[in-house]
């Protein structure tokens, strides 16, 4: 299970960017995860709320977005959705496509008192 491990992370930078703003509390955090970190979001809320205890995000909500992985032909540059094509590109049909999105996980926003 490698949600305790990402959630270990995102404290860490919660932490340190409540730190740089001033905050006393943590309320809400929305995390974009690419799919193909196969991240199961209520496995990652559920590390994050026990992890989090005693912290400034310890009542925090912690908001998982998925997002789809895509892929970008190196022939005709189209983009498409790599779970559904692969590396093949459903124009062009040619092989030798690159995933341009969906391995990252950012937190989009921190809100907080």
């Amino acid at each position: 299970m490698h949600e305790l491990a990402l959630a270990q992370q995102i404290l860490h930078i919660v932490i340190q960017t409540s730190q740089e703003y001033n905050f006393l509390t943590v309320s809400k955090i929305k995390i974009k995860a690419g799919e193909l970190l196969a991240v199961v979001p209520e496995a990652l809320e559920f590390s994050f709320k026990i992890i989090s205890q005693n912290t400034v995000a310890e009542n925090a909500q912690l908001i998982v977005q998925q997002e789809q992985a895509i892929a970008q032909c190196q022939h005709c540059s189209l983009e498409y959705p790599w779970l559904k094509y692969g590396y093949q590109c459903p124009s062009c049909k040619k092989q030798g496509g690159t995933i341009i999105r969906g391995r990252d996980l950012t937190i989009d926003y921190l809100e907080g008192d």
